[in-house]
């Protein structure tokens, strides 16, 4: 097993190769660092059509070959290979994912633009990947602490378990959000009229005691990580995005207890992606 890292020259994918350096190492594993590289082709014109031309195809390829290597030698004192794949960058992190323990990728590559705020391959490697998929805004940490929502689904259950893992073997601090709503009814706006002592209290205290539940395991086999829990009132992915702001890894699984994906995310983990203020963690 690997960590697996996109490199394409840019600025934002050395900061990734740096940060996915450091993963290696605390897991103990090989790192690998991938160039993706398309096959030029040239319009002979007359209506022939676009040809592959072996040559400027040979020497893109060489090129690719000098890139990931480049990328290899910002990773120090780790382990690691280089590799030059043919085809979509977001195609070849997806087929090396299938034999590795995480992938790493920066938010935005070597074109610079954002697409609906993310690069579109970071976007598509989050959605598709087979395994969990870190998306580095930047390589070093300023809080150590890492934020993970939870709701009580497997998704989450996931997340969790990713988020306590990294903080124990980072001995970073951990704070889990478990965000709650109470739902509009009939033809009120909003649900800012309700009663207290009704139900918006029984609402806040069966959610407080589901994440008490749900904790309960974890606590016990990772007493070194030091928890805070949070429940708070309003929208997840609203919550968990206020939340990353004085976080260094924001953790979410891939789904929740809502059931259906937005381009295979949930839509939490689709927003909090675009939006998260620190490097974003999707648990598959």
């Amino acid at each position: 097993m690997s960590v697996v890292v996109g490199y394409d020259g840019s600025q934002v994918a050395g900061q990734a190769v740096r940060f996915a350096a450091q993963e290696a190492q605390g897991r103990g594993v090989a790192l690998e660092v991938v160039t993706a590289w398309d096959a030029p082709t040239v319009d002979l014109g007359m209506g022939s059509g676009a040809v592959v031309d072996p040559q400027l195809t040979e020497a893109v390829a060489q090129r690719a070959g000098e890139v990931a290597a480049e990328g290899a030698d910002l990773a120090g004192a780790v382990e690691v290979v280089s590799t030059a794949l043919p085809g979509p960058a977001a195609a070849a992190l997806v087929e090396r994912s299938r034999d590795a323990d995480l992938v790493v990728i920066g938010s935005l590559g070597r074109h610079g633009m954002a697409d609906l705020l993310l690069g579109g391959v970071a976007r598509q490697v989050a959605a598709h990947a087979a395994s969990p998929v870190i998306v580095v805004r930047r390589a070093e940490p300023r809080f150590q602490r890492i934020v993970v929502g939870i709701d009580g689904s497997e998704a989450a259950q996931r997340a969790l378990d990713f988020a306590f893992e990294q903080a124990s073997r980072r001995n970073w601090a951990l704070r889990v959000v478990h965000a709650w709503d109470v739902p509009v009814i009939g033809f009120d706006a909003d649900t800012s009229t309700y009663p207290h002592g009704g139900i918006i209290d029984d609402v806040r205290d069966a959610e407080t005691r589901l994440s008490a539940e749900v904790l309960a395991g974890h606590i016990d086999r990772y007493p070194d990580v030091d928890l805070e829990v949070t429940v708070r009132r309003g929208g997840a992915a609203k919550v968990l995005v206020d939340e990353s702001g004085d976080s260094d890894l924001l953790v979410t699984g891939s789904r929740g207890r809502g059931g259906f994906s937005a381009l295979l995310l949930g839509s939490v983990s689709h927003k909090v992606l675009h939006h998260a203020q620190c490097n974003i963690a999707i648990v598959h």
